[in-house]
């Protein structure tokens, strides 16, 4: 009986450590696979939000605050907001702007990114440091996608219409509903509309208020 009860109380410490040692395992993955931020909350003027991928929570940005990729932000109508990406980009977002960090792979130790952010509304300034041949940084709206390799713009997207204009380098636009996008070439100082069911207008410089007005909304103090 001694013996037997021996046993039992050697089965039972066993078992204890098996499901002791598949609790580390578990932590251990969690922890292995947890995300990484993409970038951080550089500056934040009145209220900006974020939804976490997957969820519905909205929580409050303030200066410092991660971001991840997936994240969903939203601006209110008296805020703006600038983050610092882990590529060197910069992004600043306007009043009444949601943004999706819908991917954003960066390896620097390949050479390779692979970013696409959406924006259904609202006004974005990006900044983008120049990319190597491999990597691709992409913009994209209801009505445009803006693919860059090296240079800043910004845009403005509308339900039905999206205004883009290149302050440096150069930005290939074209519209994603369309098999032939048409697809046009910005250069610092050009501007152009893309409406639903249409191709790019023509390139064409843009006066300096318009231009100055863009500038102006997407300015973080």
């Amino acid at each position: 009986m001694r013996n037997t009860r021996l046993c039992d109380s050697g089965v039972a410490a066993c078992g204890g450590l098996i499901a002791l040692a598949l609790v580390l395992l578990c932590v251990g993955s969690v922890r292995a696979t947890a995300a990484e931020p993409v970038g951080t909350v550089a500056a934040v003027v009145g209220q900006a939000q974020v939804t976490r991928s997957g969820g519905s929570e909205l929580r409050t940005l303030t200066v410092g605050a991660e971001v991840f990729e997936g994240d969903r932000i939203h601006i209110a109508a008296d805020a703006k907001l600038r983050l610092s990406m882990v590529d060197g980009s910069v992004l600043s977002l306007g009043a009444s702007t949601d943004l999706s960090l819908s991917r954003f792979h960066y390896a620097p130790e390949e050479a390779a990114r692979n970013v696409l952010l959406e924006v259904p509304r609202g006004i974005l300034r990006v900044l983008v440091e120049l990319l190597v041949a491999q990597s691709t940084f992409e913009m994209q709206t209801h009505t445009a996608v803006a693919s860059v390799r090296g240079t800043e713009w910004i845009a403005e997207a509308e339900p039905q219409a999206t205004a883009i204009v290149a302050l440096d380098g150069r930005v290939a636009v074209h519209n994603p509903q369309l098999e032939s996008g048409g697809e046009v070439v910005l250069f610092p100082g050009d501007g152009t509309t893309v409406r639903a069911g249409q191709p790019p207008s023509a390139p064409a410089q843009w006066g300096a208020a318009r231009k100055n007005s863009f500038i102006e909304r997407t300015m973080v103090p």
